[in-house]
């Protein structure tokens, strides 16, 4: 029976025993909160956002704790740069001051704003993405030996412990960023003409294309600006440039839609008494509404004349031509053709007029010096001249007389190839052999007299009979 009461009031002891550690376990468990997850949620006003270069964008954070237990809730707030390149940024509160130590303090079952201030300098450049994440670490502050839900200041001892040590994370606010310029543009000149080079020739237009993009976040208007200059310090006061868009060209930005590109092409004009040399163009496009300046610039070439006369180009009337014992010879036309495939003026200012063309055969100069008034880039003139055999070719020495015809034979003007001013052609003059009447036909001719004579003799013989 004894032993029956002890051990029911052994075991109502230990019950009370466990209870207490129970109690005491469970209260622990309140006061380490850092084990739990956090009471506080953050929602944020944008998921993404734009950002000026040189400006900044704000992004609002709304911090709010659905636990009433507590009279105040440290939150340590973070931003984390997946990317690791993190652009400039501050937590600021709703006076746009800066956060000291970025820890915010909420009352019980209180909410609280913070501002994201994030700045766009620096690592940061047009055309740029981002991201950053933001949480918050936090850390409730309780009394102990109260009731939690009030205490005076006097009489309770509160939890010193810091939130950017605690482990109990919010949920993450995932932003993400690009960077742009207001106003920037970009130009893109081809690398060749229209004619699919670089060569401009005197008095002769050409069109260079390029295009101008508005790489900036808000529409613009452009002023067009293009210029000559030479590098050997040629005259360019007479050359035509014109940009080809006119000022005022509006194009939208990225942030908009419509044409954010335009295509045009640059007229360049060489003055008609262009040297020849290598000269600088350059497209300058001003931003009108405050962007950087943004152009292009590329080299065109003004050649030296290039007068040319190949082997081809020399032809005759006839295939070949005879000539007799007595000297006398067929006429002979030498047809040939002339062209300047390079500028009209040469270094020294001497232009392609009253261009000079001789012709010879077998070595010597037929005829005067022919004469073209003028020799344009490109343009070709077909010239004459009637010639008259005066011996035969040797026909075991000479593949035929020499005809050879030189455009600007004496060097006046200066050209970028002299090695290619003449052709030369090989013509034919065979001479005709002398003959005397055949032995044959004259003993036939004889045979057929006295046969003739025979009969007529018979006839008349006849007739008298008769």
């Amino acid at each position: 029976m004894d032993k029956l009461k002890f051990s029911k009031t052994d075991s109502r002891r230990t019950v009370m025993a466990l209870a207490v550690v129970a109690m005491f376990l469970a209260t622990l468990g309140v006061g380490n909160v850092d084990a739990a997850a956090s009471p506080v949620s953050i929602t944020s006003d944008k998921s993404s956002a734009d950002i000026m270069v040189g400006d900044s964008v704000i992004v609002t954070l709304t911090l709010d704790s659905s636990d009433t237990r507590y009279r105040n809730m440290e939150v340590k707030m973070t931003a984390n740069w997946p990317s690791g390149t993190a652009w400039e940024y501050y937590f600021l509160d709703t006076n746009e001051d800066e956060i000291p130590n970025n820890q915010v303090t909420l009352n019980k079952g209180g909410s609280e704003t913070v501002l994201l201030y994030i700045i766009c300098s620096g690592v940061c450049e047009s055309g740029d993405t981002n991201s950053v994440s933001v949480y918050g670490k936090s850390d409730p502050k309780f009394y102990t030996g109260s009731t939690r839900s009030q205490c005076g200041s006097d009489d309770c001892e509160t939890d010193t412990s810091a939130a950017s040590s605690s482990s109990n994370v919010t949920n993450t606010v995932e932003i993400s960023l690009t960077a742009a310029t207001e106003h920037s543009s970009s130009v893109t000149c081809d690398a060749a003409s229209g004619d699919g080079g670089n060569m401009v020739h005197q008095g002769d237009k050409v069109l260079w294309g390029y295009t101008l993009t508005n790489t900036g976040y808000s529409a613009d208007s452009y002023t067009f600006v293009s210029t000559i200059s030479s590098n050997i310090g040629a005259e360019v006061g007479f050359w035509a440039v014109t940009p080809g868009l006119t000022n005022g060209k509006n194009l939208v930005g990225t942030s908009e839609t419509g044409d954010s590109s335009a295509e045009a092409s640059i007229s360049i004009t060489a003055a008609t008494d262009a040297r020849p040399g290598t000269y600088e163009i350059e497209l300058i496009v001003s931003s009108n509404g405050g962007g950087a300046d943004a152009g292009c610039e590329f080299s065109v070439v003004v050649p030296e004349p290039d007068l040319e006369i190949k082997n081809t180009d020399i032809t005759f009337s006839h295939n070949s031509a005879w000539i007799n014992t007595n000297d006398k010879s067929q006429v002979v036309t030498i047809y040939v053709k002339v062209r300047n495939n390079g500028g009209t003026v040469d270094s020294s200012g001497v232009r392609t007029n009253d261009v000079e063309v001789k012709f010879y055969v077998d070595g010597a100069q037929v005829g005067a010096v022919e004469t073209i008034t003028s020799l344009a880039h490109g343009e070709e003139v077909t010239l004459s001249r009637d010639w008259q055999p005066g011996r035969a070719y040797d026909e075991d020495n000479e593949v035929g007389l020499s005809v050879v015809v030189k455009v600007d034979p004496a060097d006046k003007i200066d050209e970028s190839d002299n090695d290619n001013n003449q052709g030369t052609q090989y013509f034919k003059v065979i001479r005709a052999k002398s003959s005397t009447p055949s032995f044959f036909i004259g003993f036939f001719a004889l045979i057929s007299a006295i046969a003739m004579a025979v009969m007529l003799s018979s006839y008349y013989r006849n007739r008298d009979l008769e």
